[in-house]
């Protein structure tokens, strides 16, 4: 079970964030996506409830070649939230542009299901198309744009 709750927020504006970390993602299949994250080429396989099972180091060449195959692409900055290092945040670019997502991640059930969130952070997404980026990577521009505008 995944112990993370999902939040939007409209913009980033006067949050204390770390340094971001680009993302530059490649979804081949449900089950297989390659990232490039800084300098440094990932193949992940996901199971079926998208967990990430295996990370793997690949080369530059390996990479290219794999991308070519890939059926979405997601490029999106990672920071960390400097107030409390179990909250990260997640801005989108390109197809998926305006999207800032908030992660929050628990070590318990009972922590996850008691959290209060902070008054900065907009609506939960948790269980809406815009919280994994499997989920988000099936759906085009209008689709996308809908969901959105359903919590911002």
């Amino acid at each position: 079970m995944r112990l993370t709750r999902r939040f939007i927020i409209a913009s980033l504006k006067n949050i204390p964030l770390s340094k971001p970390i680009r993302y530059e993602r490649y979804y081949i299949n449900d089950n297989v996506r390659i990232q490039k994250k800084g300098n440094c080429y990932e193949k992940e396989i996901l199971n079926e409830e998208n967990i990430l099972i295996e990370k793997l180091t690949i080369t530059k060449d390996e990479f290219i070649k794999l991308k070519n195959s890939a059926y979405a692409r997601i490029v999106r900055d990672s920071y960390l939230y400097l107030k409390n290092k179990n909250v990260s945040i997640k801005k989108y670019y390109d197809d998926y542009e305006e999207l800032n997502r908030i992660e929050v991640k628990f070590l318990t059930i009972d922590e996850m299901n008691s959290y209060t969130k902070e008054i900065w952070m907009g609506k939960e997404i948790t269980s809406s198309p815009l919280a994994f980026d499997k989920d988000l990577s099936k759906l085009n521009r209008k689709e996308f744009l809908e969901e959105l505008r359903k919590y911002l």
